[in-house]
């Protein structure tokens, strides 16, 4: 597998003029960051008029599914995941595959001031010969934290810069904003990214256009914490060698904030996240060995740090000790039940080196439940299922993850397999019945098929696309994907009538699939064709995904539209009971409450 491309399967963003943002979002192991990453950039002053896209760096964590999970929300979020050891490929890949008017890019651990591309943009729309915009930078030690509130560790205001600064500074300002066709003159990233590729970038742009620094901090990045030991020490979030002589009296300094000064007073013992924070910034990159000794001392001070006992789990497996492994990862989940990669890795250990399947199927059923759209664990029921037997139940696990990823090959490929090797023997040509002609003169399957429809829409090619999933539906006519797909690109063409039919016909052909139930629902909602019809549907899903965030929101919006304030307001709180952080559901509750206060 070279690459995977996923965009929302329910209705595509259609933006006058085309987005004005295209943020590209770089992740690798760092699902814990990812949702809060991508909630926070669908809430930028500018978000109606943004896409994102999230570049997979052969991450080991389920990404993947977060971003399936949030494409049935956000219209305007797309998915490119590439093998291991290919950031600076398939981030080129990713700016070659943006249609915004201007370019960014970000760690999936950084947070922007929410007006943040606001302003960049203001400032490029303004200046004509200006080609790249940056602001300053905020630090912060502490993960998870936003850029209206956070600790700070630091700041930096970057100087204005000249060819000269940056051919010697090691780091230049993460979040910068520039405009599309400068690459029509300079090119992409060169290799290099993400360690020098953006001053090498910035140095080709220097070299024939503006750059304009604006002296607002845009942007808050999260760094290693300095370690314990030297408290005194004033933190120093980059590192900038200092300008020669000559370029000193025309640029400004890089600040940082004072260290606070020691006060008496009796020692402050570090929490078990400060202390751990510390630790990992001296983690040898190539002794495991030493990583696990250091590991061991800190559960020696903090017995019940969750993600300690997680990490030296995963230590201990590499190093050959699955028996050691099972048991941190069996503390780990004992500690924080509720965290789904504990538990995920606790699973994934139990079937693969233990064999113990009927608990490993029982903690995926559970995480199937938390997030019924995960098509990591949709695949690994799958998997399971298979191999103690059980292939129809394989089978409906692993057609719901490709309902989901279509793209997703390692599922594609196994549910072939799985159907080639169920498939009854054929009779002897004698007895066989004529297949028909139209198959005869076709040897893919629906699913090949229906790959290459993708294919299609993945380079931009809707007619190819829309010919490909008629030829599906004339060879396959009870192929349920193809008619919504057919679905969504008639909308999108302003056919709403020939996208209610097939919407229609997939809801129909699949009734257990609740992407395609959904579609259906919200097309007779924005339509206004159907509420009551839409009502009954999102209800059906509720009662079988009760805590389906999407379900749950849109029952809220139509209880509002239809001055039913008490309903709604239960939809919303159902939503903050699953969710305390979604800011939708607060401020609707809020203003239903404020309107049945006046």
């Amino acid at each position: 597998m070279s690459q995977l491309v996923t965009r929302p399967s329910g209705a595509i963003a259609v933006m006058e003029n085309g987005p004005l943002v295209s943020a590209i979002v770089v992740t690798r192991d760092r699902e814990a960051h990812l949702r809060e990453c991508l909630g926070e950039l669908m809430e930028q002053t500018v978000s109606s008029r943004m896409e994102v896209i999230v570049v997979d760096a052969g991450s080991a964590q389920c990404e993947w599914a977060v971003v399936a999970d949030l494409q049935q929300r956000y219209a305007n979020l797309t998915a490119l995941k590439l093998p291991s050891g290919a950031v600076c490929r398939g981030v080129n890949m990713a700016l070659k595959m943006a249609s915004g008017r201007y370019l960014t890019i970000l760690d999936v651990t950084d947070r922007l001031r929410r007006d943040a591309y606001e302003q960049l943009a203001l400032v490029l729309e303004q200046n004509a010969a200006a080609m790249v915009a940056y602001g300053d930078t905020c630090f912060t030690a502490i993960a998870h934290e936003s850029f209206a509130n956070h600790t700070s560790y630091g700041k930096v205001i970057w100087p204005d810069y000249t060819p000269q600064q940056l051919s010697q500074l090691s780091e230049v300002a993460p979040h910068l904003l520039w405009r599309r066709e400068v690459h029509d003159s300079v090119g992409y990233l060169p290799e290099g990214y993400p360690n020098h590729g953006l001053r090498e970038f910035l140095l080709n742009v220097l070299e024939r256009f503006r750059i304009q620094h604006i002296n607002e901090f845009t942007g808050l990045k999260l760094i290693a914490a300095v370690p314990q030991s030297a408290p005194q020490q004033a933190p120093q979030p980059v590192e900038v060698p200092s300008a020669p002589a000559a370029a000193q009296a025309v640029t400004a300094p890089l600040q940082a904030e004072p260290a606070p000064m020691p006060t008496p007073g009796p020692v402050t013992v570090p929490s078990a996240e400060d202390a751990y924070a510390a630790l990992r910034s001296q983690f040898p990159a190539d002794d495991i060995e030493q990583a696990a000794t250091m590991l061991r001392q800190h559960l020696a001070k903090y017995p019940r740090h969750a993600v300690a006992h997680n990490d030296l789990a995963a230590v201990s497996y590499q190093l050959g000790d699955p028996d050691q492994a099972l048991v941190h990862y069996r503390e780990a989940v004992a500690l924080e039940s509720d965290e789904d990669v504990y538990l995920k890795n606790l699973a994934d250990l139990l079937y693969v080196e233990t064999g113990q399947t009927d608990e490993a199927i029982n903690i995926y059923l559970k995480l199937l439940e938390r997030s019924p759209r995960d098509v990591e664990t949709l695949l690994n029921l799958g998997i399971i299922c298979e191999g103690v037997g059980q292939p129809n139940a394989a089978e409906s696990f692993l057609q719901r993850a490709l309902e989901i990823e279509p793209a997703n090959m390692t599922v594609r490929e196994r549910l072939s397999e799985l159907r080639q090797n169920a498939a009854v023997p054929v009779a002897p040509a004698t007895a066989a019945a004529p297949a028909p002609a139209a198959e005869e003169e076709d040897d893919l399957t629906a699913e090949d098929h229906y790959l290459n429809s993708q294919e299609l829409v993945n380079r931009g090619d809707l007619a190819g696309a829309d010919r490909e999933l008629q030829r599906i539906v004339a060879l396959y006519p009870d192929f349920a994907p193809a008619y919504n797909d057919l679905a969504v690109l008639a909308y999108q063409n302003g056919d709403k009538d020939t996208a209610r039919r097939n919407y229609e016909k997939a809801a129909t052909l699949a009734p257990g699939n609740s992407t395609f139930q959904k579609n259906l629902a919200d097309f007779y909602f924005v339509e206004g064709y159907d509420v009551d019809g839409a009502i009954k549907i999102y209800l059906e899903q509720l009662r079988k995904e009760p805590r389906d965030i999407e379900t749950l929101m849109n029952l809220g919006k139509i209880c509002t539209i239809l001055d039913r304030p008490e309903e709604a307001q239960t939809f919303y709180g159902k939503v903050i009971h699953l969710e305390p952080w979604n800011r939708d559901a607060r401020e609707c509750l809020d203003t239903l409450k404020q309107a049945a206060n006046s």
